[in-house]
């Protein structure tokens, strides 16, 4: 092969790794792209369902929606710091494996004490760390 094949196959999977990236603008002050994520750990657990979903907005303030139930919050500290205003949510009825996951996240989510964007991984830490993809929940 010569040289310029291998450059330009290169320069195309660089390009095609780079779209997979965010591109909204990050949280002022900090590395944290905003939009759209979906959880895929919380602990040391994974979540395969790709059922909760969570959206950074701008000013720095969450929204989404776990299994059962929507929820919003204000974002009271300066990335990397993360710390909730009151949590808000929608009072749906949620039991089984649903119900305990939402309990856990919602749990999780309220200790929560630290936020990092770190390649291509959204992580909220606390006692439970939370790991997201960019992306959108599964319906």
């Amino acid at each position: 092969m010569t040289r310029i094949p291998m450059i330009s196959a290169a320069i195309a999977a660089t390009l095609g790794l780079a779209a997979c990236e965010p591109t909204a603008p990050d949280l002022p002050g900090a590395n944290i792209p905003t939009g759209p994520y979906v959880l895929v750990g919380i602990g040391s657990d994974t979540v395969p369902q790709r059922n909760v979903g969570m959206t950074i907005e701008a000013d720095g303030s969450i929204s989404g929606r776990a299994p059962c139930n929507t929820y919003s919050a204000s974002q009271n500290a300066e990335p990397p710091a993360f710390a909730l205003g009151p949590l808000t949510r929608t009072e749906m009825g949620c039991s089984g494996l649903a119900g305990r996951l939402e309990a856990r996240y919602f749990q999780a989510l309220s200790a929560a004490n630290g936020i990092t964007y770190e390649g291509g991984v959204l992580t909220i830490k606390g006692p439970t760390y939370l790991t997201y993809e960019p992306g959108y929940r599964k319906e």
